[in-house]
């Protein structure tokens, strides 16, 4: 139980089961990186066999990615905790529609951390399988300590009492968005999958007997945690009231294991409740030992993750999720949480001296030791709590963008629109970007937070491919040197019809791109490139990709499977055919002699339509 020599990669709990083909997902966090959601269709999908590196860096493979999978995979995120890029990428704007911001309902934060997947059998043999990750890790890039609980099963016919407030949770998903405008599809599939989930019994992982779900935050029951004999907590942040709470609860509160930092600010007779305080080693809090990336924020590393154990007479009811043990999580019910209850009989499991012990985290942990207290730089606590206030001022207020033409040619003006901006005071300087660009092209919006009634303040102008909702926000203090980044995904009026196609001709640039793009979308799901690698290979020379000699006689026998087997594949060409084939300016990415032979499939999908 909770073996840190047991792990398991984020990507390999996304990759599909071996015989079936992903079919949709809904995934919850607290912080987004949309840099890391950029890499995920290419798990859901299965894109080739190359190695994780190949595949992402690949703006092709990851367009086709993208197109597969992203308009049945929807991840609800807290608002205002879009994570800002260091770097544009012009595939962000096909994240948009993906990503749902929403609001916990009594003002405290949207914190559960679930992937919940669909896959089927693509013969239609076997039943969908559902496979639930519960996390106590964002959609991030951070390499922090976390658990996870993976769960499969397949839906029944009836419903299981147990898994009642995680479905309540996912049917609710849609009406937290702050934009009411969430689409009908998305609705329905939060629907489907809630009653789904309701009717599937898991597979408990080995030597536990039980699982049910708790949801903490929908309403506004604080969690009543089991009384027991004996109590471990796991939680990198703390209060004093909501550990008091469970102690009550417990005989003998044996083990609190925190971060340092945490357990200094504790009460001291906080403390001296539980019989150990531990944190981890210092030396555990990366990989190797070493801190490879000082520079990075402070949650980026070190404990994350939330457990708690509970002894109770024969058996261990071990609870994990995202509840962190404090008072908005546990007690006052203001955030939205998930924990999964998992109970079986310590002799098969074992308990918290299990935890401590050679196959727990024993080797990893030390004891916690008061120092002395550091002067607290209160000018700096106060400027980032103002940089905080802004930011949730700002995720909640009603903001829009505008798009109009510009003189210039092929250009638009995106301009942000507010309708009574709220005031960001201590705040001295206010900058937008959209993700798509670099951040010298942000423009400073001004005293445009300071004045009441709608306003609208042009961001700059920009090629149809950069337009996207999703626009980072740079926060200055008045003290400088303090700034906070994060990103919005606003809803974006008057887009141009042709953005998604000039997204599509930046990222298949030329001809060579067009034929490699054409064969990841005629290639199956499961092994895109099996069918086509002898005819397509990397060279080793600085050119890249280059194509045999073989010339069209491949990509003739592919378009002919894909009529003769899935003539839907062919419906799809088509739409990309006459995308990239509508170039305004220079010379068109689909070559003529292709179009020639497209012409004949043309024909023939037009005969079998009228059959």
């Amino acid at each position: 139980m909770l073996n840190p020599n047991d792990r398991s990669l984020y990507t390999a709990a996304l990759t599909p089961p071996p015989g079936m083909v992903f079919d949709e997902a809904i995934a919850t966090t607290f912080s987004l990186d949309p840099a890391t959601l950029l890499t995920i269709p290419v798990h859901l999908a299965l894109l080739g066999r190359g190695s994780r590196h190949e595949q992402t860096g690949d703006a092709i493979t990851l367009l086709e990615a993208l197109r597969r999978v992203m308009e049945r995979v929807t991840v609800y995120a807290q608002r205002g905790r879009l994570q800002a890029p260091d770097r544009p990428h012009v595939l962000y704007a096909l994240l948009e529609a993906s990503v749902v911001e929403v609001m916990a309902p009594r003002g405290g934060s949207f914190h559960p951390k679930l992937w919940l997947l669909r896959f089927k059998d693509p013969t239609g043999e076997s039943s969908p399988l559902l496979r639930l990750l519960v996390l106590s890790r964002n959609l991030t890039a951070d390499r922090s300590w976390d658990l996870s609980l993976h769960l499969e099963g397949s839906p029944r016919g009836r419903y299981w009492a147990e898994n009642r407030e995680l479905g309540e949770l996912l049917a609710s998903l849609p009406g937290l968005a702050k934009d009411p405008m969430v689409s009908p599809g998305r609705r329905d599939q939060a629907s489907r999958l809630a009653d789904e989930v309701r009717r599937t019994p898991w597979e408990p992982p080995p030597g536990f007997e039980r699982i049910r779900f708790h949801v903490l935050g929908l309403r506004r029951r604080p969690w009543s945690p089991p009384e027991s004999n004996r109590m471990a907590v796991i939680s990198p942040f703390c209060t004093d009231e909501a550990l008091a709470k469970l102690c009550q609860n417990s005989k003998n509160p044996a083990i609190l294991i925190s971060r340092p930092d945490t357990l200094a600010e504790l009460k001291g007779e906080t403390r001296a409740k539980f019989q150990q305080c531990l944190h981890l080693d210092e030396a555990a809090e990366t990989e190797d030992g070493e801190d490879q990336e000082a520079d990075r924020g402070a949650d980026t590393l070190g404990l994350h993750a939330k457990a708690y154990i509970f002894q109770r007479a024969w058996e261990t009811h071990l609870f994990v999720g995202s509840a962190n043990a404090t008072t908005k999580a546990i007690l006052t019910a203001r955030n939205i949480e998930v924990l999964a209850e998992l109970v079986g009989r310590r002799g098969k499991v074992g308990g918290i001296e299990k935890l401590l012990g050679p196959e727990g985290l024993g080797e990893l942990l030390q004891e916690f030791q008061e120092a002395d207290s550091h002067p607290v730089d209160e000018l700096r606590q106060a400027a980032e709590a103002a940089l905080e206030r802004a930011r949730r001022a700002l995720a909640a207020a009603t903001l829009r963008l505008h798009c109009t033409p510009a003189e210039e040619f092929d250009l638009w003006h995106l301009a942000l629109v507010a309708q009574d901006p709220p005031p960001l005071e201590g705040i001295a300087r206010v900058r937008a970007w959209p993700l798509s660009v670099t951040l010298d092209q942000a423009a400073d919006l001004g005293d445009f937070f300071l004045k009441g009634g709608e306003k609208e303040i042009k961001l700059g102008a920009f090629s149809p491919q950069a337009l996207t909702g999703l626009t980072a926000f740079e926060l200055t203090s008045t003290i400088p040197d303090i700034r906070l980044r994060f990103a919005l995904n606003l809803p974006v009026e008057g887009l141009p019809g042709e953005r998604d196609a000039a997204i599509f001709r930046t990222v298949v640039r030329n001809r060579e791109g067009f034929l490699r793009y054409l064969l990841l979308l005629l290639s199956g799901v499961e092994d895109p490139m099996s069918s086509s690698a002898f005819w397509l290979h990397k060279s080793h020379s600085s050119r890249g990709w280059r194509w045999s000699s073989y010339n069209y006689l491949p990509l003739l026998e592919e378009l002919t499977l894909a009529f003769s087997r899935e003539p839907e594949k062919l419906l799809e060409v088509k739409k990309i055919v006459r995308r990239l084939a509508e170039q305004k300016d220079g010379e068109s990415v689909v070559p003529k002699d292709f179009l020639h032979l497209w012409n004949v499939f043309e024909v023939a999908l037009e005969a079998l339509h009228e059959r």
